[in-house]
């Protein structure tokens, strides 16, 4: 049987669905869970596979963890990567810090297409937000303001207005993600008729069932062919994922920041989570490169230096040499004194003192003294001085 939408269009009776259910404990801050006796449970983990049944809703299950000097080249490059963590784990912090989320970069499902708003003739304001069975799930001071204004927030940042139903003591008989879709479904028809820009988000939690919470989330068939695609459905599923574990805020402040961030995050196209990989991988590799190339730069650079170095130091001991030389010529210029030949008068010659020498011109042999005077002259025996 066929049922029309808001802008006429035609299509099948039944509303698909996506739902997360999740084990391991309930929020922690103020008081989730209340059974009975007004007993609370604490924390959670959740779920990461998808895969779609038969009756054309989606849901995940498995599950996954929240947390889950260097003298050559290849020391570098490991100290490198044995640091990055840590490098990581410190931007964290910083972002801790500036009250930025670093890791819902990837841990909330990240928006692929670009989406525009459903128009406003496609969605008649309901005058209802949400719906607590429990009566005191959303109790404190300003949590019902907070809920509202995440949902209105919702509501004008992607046209689809979402109505929030938070299940009571009566969600114990909804055990499994199909029967709390077929609910969604029966409700969303109840509530709504044919118009088909709403979307119900229900939110399931009681421990003594299966697991900890379900939440589903059913659009109708304007709001899901132009916004609610089973990826915008998965972003705001892993929103409430994501800050549900977060005991920093309470229930109220928890769907509204699980709203808020799916509503920016939906309607604005983002890297997918493999580019987002890639880019990564490729800077580690430029990182790896950079180590690479300023290693080899700075062999080059060492070898250079030592290179002229050694040019340096020779250049110095050539230049000592020769002073050495030049020292010593002249040490040896300062013992030669110009003698004349008492035996042919030549005035030519240069006899180093305390030695021999002959004349150039005659051949007499002459001595010179200490003084630079000749004691000695040729054969014939006698000595001038």
């Amino acid at each position: 049987m066929g049922r029309g939408g808001g802008g006429g269009s035609s299509h099948s009776s039944s509303h698909h669905s996506s739902s997360h259910s999740h084990s391991g404990g309930s929020r922690s801050s103020g008081s989730s869970y209340r059974s009975s006796s007004g007993s609370s449970y604490s924390h959670h983990s959740r779920s990461g596979s998808n895969y779609r049944s038969g009756n054309g809703s989606y849901t995940s299950s498995g599950s996954t963890n929240a947390g889950n000097g260097c003298g050559t080249l290849i020391v570098k490059i490991f100290c490198f990567f044995l640091f990055l963590p840590f490098i990581v784990a410190l931007l964290a912090m910083f972002g801790m810090m500036k009250g930025i989320k670093v890791d819902s970069m990837f841990m909330i499902e990240r928006s692929t297409i670009q989406r525009e708003a459903l128009p406003s003739s496609k969605c008649t304001k309901y005058d209802g937000w949400y719906r607590d069975d429990w009566g005191d799930w959303i109790d404190e001071a300003g949590e019902e303001q907070a809920v509202i204004e995440g949902l209105e927030y919702f509501y004008e940042k992607t046209g689809v207005q979402p109505y929030l139903w938070i299940m009571g003591e009566d969600g114990k008989q909804y055990k499994s993600e199909g029967s709390v879709e077929e609910l969604a479904d029966a409700t969303y028809k109840e509530m709504f008729g044919k118009d088909e820009g709403h979307m119900i988000v229900i939110f399931r939690e009681y421990p003594n069932a299966s697991s900890n919470y379900i939440v589903t989330c059913t659009p109708g068939y304007d709001a899901e062919t132009q916004v609610m695609d089973e990826q915008a459905r998965e972003v705001l599923l892993s929103c409430i994922d994501y800050y549900y574990s977060d005991d920093d805020l309470n229930e109220g402040n928890f769907f509204k920041t699980s709203f808020v961030q799916a509503a920016d995050r939906i309607m604005t196209k983002q890297l997918s989570k493999n580019q987002m990989y890639m880019i990564i991988g490729i800077v580690l590799i430029l990182a790896v490169a950079l180590i690479v190339t300023f290693d080899i730069r700075k062999k080059r650079k060492v070898a250079v230096a030592k290179q002229k170095a050694q040019q340096a130091r020779a250049e110095a001991d050539k230049v000592q040499v020769e002073f050495n030389q030049q020292k010593y010529k002249d040490q040896l210029e300062t013992q030669y004194v110009a003698v004349t030949c008492p035996n042919c008068g030549a005035a030519g010659n240069k006899i180093r003192k305390t030695t021999v020498g002959y004349c150039q011109y005659c051949g007499t042999a002459m001595k010179v003294d200490q003084d630079g005077n000749v004691v000695i002259t040729s054969g014939d025996g006698t000595a001038e001085t």
